[in-house]
């Protein structure tokens, strides 16, 4: 027999004339619970606070019938933020502020529902996107605590303009008309006037946004907020972080074929595979394999990048600066490959494992205002993890980005007179994992900052004088050992001094 399992939420009770003594006696004696007064519960086992949020809507639906979620509520798209539902009632219904488990519902004064505004379960509406930016944005001399601030309807418009177009803001514009008297002018009218300026139409004056993002679209550089926010949260980490140097302890020799096998490892990470003698005689003795030509063209483009003693320390200057040094950097790394449009940003949405880069529209901002993000740093070592996590998440071009974030931190570093870093093969797994972490939000980038700087000590640690003294020494440490095999023997990288 199948018995229907208990809703671990209960019943909802409202008290009018003909239950109120019951309901009272049933919460004495613990068979029901009272949620606020007039309102409670039967039946329930969760947690106050999970049945208040269960019911919340019917509860604002039977003090407040056809209420419109509104303010802050509105741009939250209906949900509570911050222990607080506001809701217009509409001319109707209590005044008083209702608090309940974890949430408290507050009515202000304003319309029921208008045209545009959205339907939402228990007969309850949600402000359309129009009413929603006006009743969000600051008015001077009227502070509301229901109003979340021009800066968060500035952020709504760049979010409307990104996801729908010039067709999104003039059907909010439309929207405008329709409100009618509701409604402080001044404040549809600044509503009004972001819109029609970002629509290009500038006759009534540039307005002067206090939203980074709205600032950055009105400029023709929109940028994509999720990656900004997660290079600020790196670099906060970066920021905090006492700086360690590692400069070259010996310039020349010493450090002589490292550039050669720093752009071995570089591409051995994309998938480029040669034997080290091979690749020794691509790069070095400009031996072109006949059945491989654009891959050791990647090789030897990729030593000469990391060789140039001129671009291998070049540091841009502004964020115009850094696209144009990564999109002469891409020219050369993809000059033998004509169909991945070298030098040339993306024009096509690209992924990894069905993770979804920066979008072409929004690639040139994000790495403008990445590069001011990045531009607070002073460390060198801390400015080259910042600048490939900017690079790799925005990943701006068809192919070849891996290898361009590489060259584009280590430039910091050699600029600075610090250790490149290398990233050989078999560490190529923990290096693709700390930038996926990072991608996911999986902490702040502790993860990445570790691999990199181990990384960096390794490649300090090694002897480059010669491709036989380095050489020897990679295989001991196990630098070509693919990472596969290496967690599966218990073999890991090693520091030199370590054999």
């Amino acid at each position: 027999m199948n018995v229907a399992e208990a809703n671990p939420y209960g019943m909802l009770r409202i008290v009018n004339a003909s239950n109120r003594s019951a309901l009272s006696r049933r919460a004495a004696s613990g068979a029901a619970i009272r949620l606020a007064p007039g309102i409670y519960v039967e039946g329930s086992s969760a947690r106050l606070t999970d049945v208040a949020n269960h019911h919340l809507y019917a509860i604002v639906a039977a003090i407040w019938p056809g209420a419109v979620l509104c303010g802050s509520t509105a741009l939250c798209g209906g949900q509570p933020e911050n222990g607080m539902l506001f809701i217009s009632r509409g001319g109707s219904g209590r005044r008083a502020r209702l608090s309940l488990p974890g949430v408290s519902i507050v009515a202000v004064d304003g319309p029921g529902r208008l045209p545009g505004d959205m339907e939402m379960p228990e007969r309850l509406f949600l402000s359309g996107p129009a009413r929603c930016l006006v009743e969000n944005i600051t008015l001077r001399g009227r502070p509301s605590v229901e109003r979340a601030g021009t800066r968060a309807v500035e952020d709504r418009i760049d979010a409307l303009a990104r996801q729908g177009g010039p067709g999104a803001l003039r059907r909010v514009l439309e929207q405008l008309d329709d409100l009618g008297s509701e409604f402080d002018p001044r404040a549809v009218d600044l509503v009004r006037h972001q819109l029609v300026a970002l629509l290009g139409s500038f006759s009534v004056g540039r307005p002067d946004p206090q939203s980074r993002r709205l600032l950055a679209r009105l400029d023709g550089a929109p940028y994509d907020h999720q990656r900004i926010s997660l290079l600020e949260g790196l670099v906060a980490v970066l920021r905090d972080r006492a700086p360690q140097p590692r400069p070259l302890h010996e310039v020349g020799s010493h450090f002589a074929w490292q550039p050669f096998f720093e752009a071995y490892f570089s591409n051995f990470i994309e998938g480029t595979e040669f034997g080290v003698d091979e690749a020794r005689r691509i790069a070095i003795d400009e031996v072109v394999p006949v059945e491989r030509p654009q891959d050791a063209h990647d090789v030897s483009a990729t030593f000469r990048l990391a060789a140039d003693p001129v671009d291998r320390s070049l540091r841009p200057r502004s964020g115009r600066a850094l696209i144009d040094v990564l999109m002469s950097r891409h020219r050369t790394l993809m000059a033998a490959r004509p169909e991945l449009r070298p030098g040339r940003l993306k024009d096509r949405r690209n992924f990894a494992g069905g993770y979804e880069f920066v979008t072409p529209e929004l690639v040139e901002g994000t790495l403008i205002t990445g590069f001011d993000v990045v531009d607070q740093l002073t460390d060198a070592f801390a400015r080259a993890v910042a600048m490939m996590a900017l690079i790799t998440e925005c990943h701006p071009f068809d192919d070849g980005n891996g290898r361009i974030a590489r060259l584009t931190a280590n430039a910091e570093l050699s600029g600075a007179g610090e250790a490149r870093i290398t990233i050989p093969t078999i560490y190529r797994n923990d290096y693709l994992a700390a930038l996926a972490g990072f991608s996911r939000g999986v902490g702040r980038g502790e993860s990445l900052i570790s691999v990199l700087e181990f990384a960096q000590r390794w490649t300090l640690a090694v002897d480059w004088t010669t491709f036989e003294r380095a050489n020897e020494e990679l295989q001991l440490v196990n630098a070509y050992l693919d990472p596969g095999i290496a967690e599966a023997s218990g073999r890991r990288l090693q520091l030199p001094h370590q054999w």
